[in-house]
């Protein structure tokens, strides 16, 4: 099975992000390239039929050898699985994908803001008056966004002016198309921003844009974005770091504090399973006591006379 037939297999039949798709190439040459290295040419993984397990559990030990994480290299035995399962399908006599077994993942730790914490970054970035009017509303209405919404970086990146409404049109993953709803304050910072975009004759169709001369027509990318978030963190003298998606991690996390239905979040946030959101479900000892207070009558103290 040729690596680059099984890739315009699924750009054809997947709907997966062309991230994704890169990701595929180049985990399975890379360990073409491993097995060929160890075989002296005699093996590849393009040679299905003969695949050892050997050649990815000594690929796994190198990966591990380098300091890969136990999720990172379960998502490259996950492509290589879909890689084995394809050529399986047609017929290839192949290794047995059920075969490639996963490694046993660390609890994945979710760090998020206190509220304290984010109205402090916010407050900064809201009062920062080192910036021209047009960054610094650009800039407040992104942190605004990543506080009060499920947006992800890359998500925001690629808003167009055309999707503004009084709510967001952002194209999701595998292309679907999803509303985000937007609070009034928002609002009034957008048609502000937009309203010096046309004043400057910036026409970019992306709403958030660089602004330099040369450059107005280009969305903002992904760093450009962490960078403006770092560096208010830093500003605002926050003692732990701040990076966009932390940001959202806080608002799913403030809402399972507000006693939010978890399967409402889990709508929200867009995640395919319930086991994703229960992540966030990480109680301190406030959260704890602030649960109990909600007993308005504890058990034992009512009066109970006559």
């Amino acid at each position: 099975m040729q690596i680059e037939n099984y890739i315009s297999r699924i750009k054809a039949y997947k709907q997966y992000t062309k991230s994704t798709i890169d990701l595929n190439r180049r985990v399975l040459q890379s360990l073409n390239t491993f097995i060929k290295k160890h075989t002296n040419n005699k093996r590849s993984l393009e040679d299905t039929e003969k695949l050892e397990s050997q050649d990815y559990e000594n690929w796994m030990i190198e990966e591990i050898k380098k300091g890969r994480s136990s999720r990172t290299c379960n998502i490259k035995l996950i492509c290589l699985r879909n890689f084995l399962k394809y050529a399986e399908i047609h017929h290839e006599n192949v290794m047995n994908y059920r075969e490639v077994a996963l490694m046993k993942e660390t609890k994945k730790k979710i760090e998020a803001l206190t509220e304290q914490e984010e109205q402090k970054l916010l407050s900064y970035i809201l009062t920062d008056t080192s910036k021209e009017p047009i960054l610094r509303l650009r800039d407040i209405w992104i942190a605004l966004i990543l506080a009060n919404t499920w947006l992800r970086v890359h998500e925001l990146c690629n808003i167009k002016v055309k999707d503004v409404a009084p709510e967001l049109r952002v194209i999701w993953k595998n292309h679907q198309p999803r509303i985000v709803y937007l609070f009034d304050n928002i609002l009034d910072t957008l048609k502000s921003y937009l309203q010096l975009r046309k004043e400057k004759w910036i026409e970019s169709e992306y709403l958030f844009c660089a602004h330099r001369w040369r450059n107005t027509r280009n969305k903002l990318s992904r760093n450009a974005i962490e960078y403006i978030i770092r560096q208010a963190w830093i500003k605002a003298w926050l003692t732990t770091p701040v990076w966009p998606h932390k940001l959202r991690h806080t608002f799913a996390t403030k809402l399972l504090r507000r006693g939010w239905n978890i399967f409402y979040i889990k709508e929200l946030l867009w995640h395919s399973n319930l086991s994703t959101t229960q992540t966030y479900l990480t109680a301190t000892n406030e959260d704890l006591r602030r649960t109990q207070d909600l007993l308005k009558d504890p058990i034992g103290t009512k009066n109970t006379d006559n």
